[in-house]
């Protein structure tokens, strides 16, 4: 797409050499194993050109229509003697527009969405928008953590108050060089140490049955309602991240003992509350493979997926046809509510993706919700909809429908939340949604705070030359790692062996599958055809042909890159 002359180049067919050991057996997800191989009706929006026009439209200052621009400066210096600037979480948000009430979510989910998507945003015409995210770093309070608001408080819910931090660290990996948010990223990780330490006091780890963590008080928080213990899944992931950036074990040894606490939790007692746990599992896995730990990888996918939460029952990845249309792969309320979420989604999605390069057991699972979950994403946004089957129809600033809705509920009688729309809603669901304009918080549920995400999506998902099979980049939301290796997840949803075509590059390269254990080309450039077999997935390394591959112990390794974690092979 983005390079017009491919088609010049040689197009070739090629499968190169045996196999010294057996494929990986593949090892279903539950949840996974009920989708179809092929969603209904199939059709894939072109995710990247989503979240580059989404970026431009939030960033126009000059934007003009009912209730644009979206974006405005914030010149209230609470944390930083910089300006800094702010996005609503709803289009047409009551109460934060131009305001010092904004969130963090949409900025910095915007922000690591354009710059997945090769937007550099901390220089746009002069500008460092990314920089100004410092703002959100609760100095001037004395809390001295990433926060959803630029003065917030300890102790209402743990997933708001660590999941502004994990997003930090990651736009702090989209840009090394910009060390003032790498010290952050660090204090953020070395503060949080002794919310850790203080859940571990006369335990062998830290206990997050809580909701939250009372910093003045060093005690756990609960409010009565319910616990998130998913919070140790993102902690494990936020310390990891900074023991990779810092290689100081004291992190290493913080994540390993959140990690702890998730294995020794019972199968049946799902912990996953909002958004964190993904990365709990992402993270077990990898673990698994750098470090050689034994934490049980299936169990945490399956709590990601199976909705069976001790405290938030139902809270996982949907597996249903709503309607007329498959919603199989969404994620959110999947058994009393039935309502799935942007954010969530994507952000599942960027999680779990990076797995196979780890554990190439789980790429036929992941490619083929992957499929579905690209699929069903398109029932976010209100091109996919009649008017009356969405709340917000009535604006038109965004004619290219390019911020999506928060979610997406299969119908409005759950409760008595939506009985402001019956009888305008009159069409039978799914209907595009939002909890805002129900509640006289926005003027509508056109959701920045969601939609922010999108880029997630669209650095791994692109389409190829056969209908249904997706190329995914296995590399580009696997955060604190080497990605020097082109790494790709392909699935074949069909029963027949499919030829999809592959742009190598046009310096000589080899072409090595973690699945087969072999290489499937060599010596290549330009455009090769791999050959996929039916209902079966392929993971991808693209390796330059003049670098040395050899076996180092259990791994097939070039110099401090790994190609595969597990090989036994000559």
């Amino acid at each position: 797409m983005k390079n017009s002359c491919l088609f010049f180049l040689p197009l070739l067919f090629i499968t190169y050499g045996t196999s010294a050991q057996a494929p990986v057996k593949q090892i279903p997800i539950n949840v996974v194993a009920t989708m179809p191989n092929m969603p209904a009706p199939y059709k894939m929006k072109n995710w990247k050109q989503i979240g580059v026009k989404q970026d431009a439209l939030l960033y126009d200052f000059n934007a003009k229509g009912a209730l644009l621009p979206l974006i405005w400066w914030d010149d209230s210096h609470v944390n930083t003697p910089e300006r800094s600037f702010g996005l609503p979480s709803y289009v047409g948000s009551l109460k934060q527009k131009g305001s010092g009430e904004y969130e963090s979510l949409p900025v910095m989910g915007s922000l690591l969405s354009a710059s997945l998507l090769g937007i550099d945003k901390s220089n746009v015409n002069g500008v460092d928008f990314v920089g100004m995210t410092k703002h959100f770093y609760n100095s001037a309070n004395g809390v001295n953590l990433i926060m959803n608001k630029g003065d917030l408080k300890m102790g209402h819910t743990f997933w708001y108050e660590i999941w502004p931090g994990m997003a930090f660290s990651m736009l702090a990996d989209q840009y090394p060089a910009k060390k003032d948010l790498t010290a952050i990223m660090q204090a953020n990780a070395t503060h949080w140490l002794d919310v850790i330490n203080g859940l571990s006091v006369n335990k062998p780890f830290p206990d997050f049955n809580f909701t939250s963590y009372n910093l003045e008080q060093k005690k756990g928080v609960y409010n009565g309602v319910w616990h998130e213990p998913d919070a140790a899944a993102g902690l494990a992931w936020l310390e990891f991240a900074a023991w990779k950036n810092s290689k100081d074990n004291k992190y290493l040894k913080a994540s390993q003992a959140c990690m702890a606490f998730l294995q020794d939790r019972a199968v049946k007692e799902g912990p996953f509350y909002e958004v964190m746990m993904p990365y709990g599992a992402y993270l077990a896995i990898r673990m698994n493979a750098e470090l050689g730990t034994k934490y049980d990888e299936l169990k945490m996918l399956n709590w990601c997926f199976d909705g069976n939460n001790s405290d938030r029952d139902g809270w996982g990845v949907i597996s249903e046809k709503w309607g007329d249309d498959d919603v199989y792969g969404l994620v959110g309320q999947k058994k009393e509510e039935q309502y799935a979420f942007a954010m969530n989604t994507y952000s599942h999605a960027a999680a779990l993706v990076p797995i196979v390069k780890y554990n190439p057991a789980y790429s036929k699972t992941i490619g083929k919700w992957l499929l579905n979950l690209a699929n069903a994403s398109r029932l976010f946004y209100a091109d996919e909809h009649p008017k009356n089957r969405q709340t917000s129809a009535v604006w038109q600033g965004d004619p290219e429908h390019v911020i999506s809705y928060e979610g997406l509920r299969k119908d409005l009688d759950h409760g008595n939340d939506f009985a402001v729309f019956k009888g305008i809603l009159t069409d039978k669901g799914p209907y595009a949604v939002g909890d805002q304009v129900k509640q006289y918080r926005s003027m509508t549920d056109i959701c920045t705070y969601g939609s922010a995400w999108v880029g997630m999506l669209g650095a791994i998902v692109d389409t190829t030359n056969v209908k249904g099979i997706l190329k995914l980049n296995c590399n580009a939301t696997d955060f604190y790692s080497s990605r020097n290796l082109p790494s790709y997840l392909f699935y074949n949803p069909y029963a027949t062996v499919q030829s999809v075509e592959l742009r190598v590059g046009d310096s000589k390269t080899n072409v090595y599958d973690r699945v087969s254990k072999k290489y499937i080309a060599k010596n290549v450039s330009g455009n090769i055809n791999i050959s996929i077999a039916g209902d079966n997935a392929v993971s991808l390394v693209l390796i330059p042909s003049d670098l040395n591959v050899y076996k180092k112990g259990k791994q097939l390794v070039t110099g401090n890159e790994v190609v595969d974690y597990n090989y036994s092979g000559n």
